[in-house]
């Protein structure tokens, strides 16, 4: 029998290993520590992760608000690890090939520190501050609580909100975060004057840098995070249209060629019949979708019809296919969190747990705790270095 195993055999074998197996592995000789160490297997095993091995990254808040642990679960909710980020009162605000972007919490300081996060190596690496922007000869640096932000904090007199999201540039080989701060003169309680800062973090050169590209001061809409697809991070926002209104856009910003896009909503959205209805973004079927939640006569919060549109391609032109729409009042009082592995509906229910509800069968799995969720997101273990 040969001591050693075939370098094709070796490869194989430990590309379908788990991380935490892998770890281990690396103290069995140099050889296997040098192989598993390299950055083509480590690119490698998160691809191939991603295709057979997604599971979720739960966020549980305990006790104190501010207190947060972790779980990784399978795709049946089963809990199989519990990770603790060594910092309390931080936010999700995206993943990507198995790493995570973290948002600290802070409502009394001008900053706020970001993290990125490799929860199956448990390594993390806290992101510098970013550049301040000087808003009228004061300096000013934006107050952020979570991937969105309203205006929460009012510097002289301007009204700001920021928007982050994360995600991987495919053309450099780099994982980037977005950052852009909107900035309001008020006067009267009248928003006069407008600026926007936008500025790009850098992995590979753990640096910002500030971009030229103008866009709208553009609120954000949706109350979940930036969702990350194909190089580029989306989000839901309400923009001025030509004729003075207000209306609900997705506003996309791709890190290869630092461009904005915008795109309108299914036509039949803007008709006013369905202003009660609640909009979400989300990826299905890897393709931007937008989940919309129709509310009771009685406005009750968590109850009602949800519909599921989902941005297709054809022959170049995009066009939005209403993919299914189910009725929720007699499954649970709910709150949309985004789409499962399975492409299920994320959801968390009244009494503040993981819930997955299956369109097709109608099957509805809950999250094996009873911590109350603040946030999960589909997640793949990967040996990446943040």
């Amino acid at each position: 029998m040969s001591k050693s195993l075939p370098a094709k055999s070796m490869l194989e074998t430990l590309l379908k290993l788990p991380v935490k197996t892998l770890t281990r592995f690396k103290c069995v000789s140099k050889q296997w520590h040098s192989v598993i160490s390299n950055p083509t297997f480590v690119a490698l095993h998160a691809k191939l992760s991603e295709s057979t091995n997604k599971c979720y990254l739960v966020q549980y808040k305990e006790g104190n608000y501010s207190e947060n642990n972790f779980s990784l679960c399978n795709r049946n909710l089963v809990q199989f690890d519990e990770v603790k980020f060594p910092i309390n009162s931080t936010q999700i605000v995206s993943s990507c090939s198995g790493l995570v972007c973290l948002l600290l919490n802070t409502f009394h300081s001008c900053h706020f520190p970001m993290f990125v996060w490799n929860p199956s190596t448990r390594k993390y690496k806290k992101i510098p501050s970013h550049k301040s922007f000087d808003w009228e000869k004061e300096q000013y640096r934006s107050s952020a609580t979570a991937s969105f932000i309203w205006e929460k904090e009012m510097k002289g007199s301007f009204a700001s909100f920021a928007i982050t999201g994360f995600g991987y540039d495919h053309r450099t080989s780099d994982f980037k975060i977005l950052l852009i701060v909107h900035a309001r003169e008020v006067a009267s309680e009248q928003f006069r004057r407008e600026y926007s800062d936008i500025q790009v973090y850098s992995l590979k050169n753990n640096c910002w840098r500030r971009i030229q590209p103008n866009v709208p001061c553009i609120p954000c809409l949706s109350s979940n995070s930036t969702v990350h697809l194909n190089g580029a991070v989306h989000w839901m926002a309400i923009r001025k249209d030509s004729d003075g209104t207000n209306k609900d856009i997705i506003v996309s910003f791709d890190f290869g060629d630092e461009t904005f896009r915008y795109r309108k909503l299914p036509d039949c959205l803007y008709n006013t019949d369905h202003i009660h209805r609640e909009r979400s973004i989300g990826i299905l079927e890897k393709s931007i979708a937008l989940f919309v939640s129709c509310h009771s006569e009685d406005n009750t919060a968590g109850l009602g019809i949800c519909t599921v549109y989902v941005m297709k391609e054809n022959i170049g032109v995009e066009h939005w296919i209403n993919l299914f729409t189910v009725d929720l009042r007699a499954q649970f009082a709910w709150q949309y969190l985004g789409f499962g592995a399975n492409d299920e509906v994320m959801l968390r229910n009244d009494d503040g747990e993981l819930v997955l509800y299956d369109h097709k069968t109608q099957e509805v799995v809950q999250c094996e705790s009873s911590n109350w969720v603040a946030n999960a997101v589909i997640y793949t273990e990967s040996l990446v270095s943040p």
